[in-house]
């Protein structure tokens, strides 16, 4: 969990909004958590995923892979977790939440 403590804590620190955290360690054998974000501009996003990157780096991890970011979504691939971030509007028109209501999230509160 230090690790998925550590990714949010840079999302947080860059201000990313809405936040939230799909539990698929028992729904899915290639990666423990799914994240999903919201940045407000293209510029953001982009610091984003590097301060998650940074912040990785820090506790001797890297991500293997960052894709996109021209689109209007971001994805950086931690391993066991997926980082996706967003602008509003490719969020509302991606809807993934909506695509995993039955998932459990994580408290993030609790966390």
């Amino acid at each position: 969990m230090d690790k998925l403590k550590t990714v949010i804590a840079a999302l947080e620190d860059i201000k990313i909004e809405d936040i939230v955290v799909f539990d698929m360690r028992e729904v899915n054998p290639f990666f423990d958590f799914f994240i999903l974000s919201t940045a407000t501009n293209k510029r953001q996003m982009n610091a984003a995923i590097r301060d998650v990157k940074n912040a990785l780096s820090s506790l001797d991890q890297t991500g293997s892979k960052k894709e996109g970011n021209d689109s209007g979504w971001a994805l950086f691939d931690a391993d066991d977790i997926i980082v996706n971030i967003f602008t509003k509007e490719a969020r509302e028109y991606y809807n993934l939440e909506k695509m995993w209501l039955d998932i459990p999230k994580v408290n993030l509160e609790k966390l």
